[in-house]
């Protein structure tokens, strides 16, 4: 199979293979490691790629365990999920901390500094919480354009990668909205997001997607296959 090969060029184990039986043609790796990673490719994308296109989404994907991409975002994420925290008790803070004001001043007192604390809480979580946001999508996205690179560079192929982008994400639109949907919390580890923004759609709401766009990955793949040609 084409992973066997691809391992051994890349000098890597074997991670474990696993075929989802969905029609969605994608594929994704999972596992902090080469050595407990799993790679998963769906039925409908073994349907519609050739070998050369399903080796490129396959060294697409083992670029991602070899990075230690799950690990990297998993790291990443840690400082969003810390700003989460900091907002839920900012916010109880809120709601619970001035239900014993009183008659005696000293404990109304104490109920407003710590409504106070709560509220700077809240409010630094906030805007933690965005930029870490931000910033992890961008990280995202340096990572997919990244395992396109070493992807392409370990076949030797990028047009053949560049042509499973494209047969995936035009195949992509044509999937019902609702299976696209039930598919997105997945979305920052496919090969190609289930829900994209639709061409028309503002240029600003690439600062929130997980992927780069499909005419950013193609420009990319296209300048290394004129480096290879050289």
């Amino acid at each position: 199979m084409a992973w066997y090969r691809l391992c051994a060029l890349a000098d890597m184990p074997k991670p474990r293979v696993a075929i989802a039986p969905t029609d969605m043609p994608n594929a994704f790796a999972t596992g902090r490691s080469s050595k407990v990673a799993v790679l998963c490719v769906t039925q409908g994308l073994l349907r519609r790629l050739d070998r050369n296109e399903l080796e490129g989404v396959i060294a697409h994907e083992m670029s991602h365990v070899a990075h230690k991409d799950v690990a990297v975002m998993t790291i990443a994420s840690f400082i969003g999920i810390v700003a989460a925290l900091m907002i839920r008790f900012g916010f109880y803070s809120e709601l619970f901390g001035g239900g014993g004001r009183g008659r005696g001043g000293g404990r109304g007192g104490n109920n407003q500094y710590t409504l106070a604390v709560g509220l700077i809480m809240m409010l630094v979580g906030i805007v933690v919480y965005a930029i870490s946001f931000l910033l992890i999508r961008m990280l995202s996205r340096y990572r997919e354009l990244s395992a396109d690179r070493s992807g392409a560079l370990l076949t030797g192929q990028p047009s053949a990668l560049a042509s499973a982008l494209v047969k995936v994400s035009g195949e992509m639109a044509n999937i019902p909205t609702r299976d696209l949907r039930a598919a997105e919390p997945l979305n920052a580890f496919y090969f190609a997001p289930a829900l994209s923004a639709r061409s028309g759609q503002l240029s600003l709401s690439t600062m929130f997607s997980t992927h780069p766009s499909l005419e950013k990955r193609l420009r990319e793949l296209d300048k290394i296959s004129k480096q290879l040609s050289r």
